[in-house]
């Protein structure tokens, strides 16, 4: 079942990051089937099937996201994960 992850980077500019953050979460985690930008600060949308690997997530956007990098934080501000709703009759 697929499902939502929220989570927020300390650094990371949706406006100039999501590019090369969407491309490293997807080539590094097959589980990742899209990252989604956000009207939210420092913050992507991660859909996914399986178990939610949060920590290697944000180690992998730190080192492929140049303003995330920059801060220095390393730390994960925050994460939400959910399931989607929606008809299953299909699956």
């Amino acid at each position: 079942m697929e499902q939502l992850c929220r989570i927020t980077v300390p650094g990371l500019s949706v406006k100039r990051d999501f590019a090369a953050a969407r491309q490293r979460l997807l080539a590094d985690f097959p589980n990742i089937q899209e990252v989604l930008a956000t009207t939210a600060p420092e913050t992507l949308m991660v859909l996914y099937s399986g178990g939610a690997n949060v920590p290697a997530w944000l180690d992998s956007l730190l080192d492929s996201v140049p303003t995330a990098e920059a801060k220095g934080s390393g730390r994960l501000l925050g994460w939400r994960v959910g399931r989607l709703r929606g008809d299953d009759s299909a699956a």
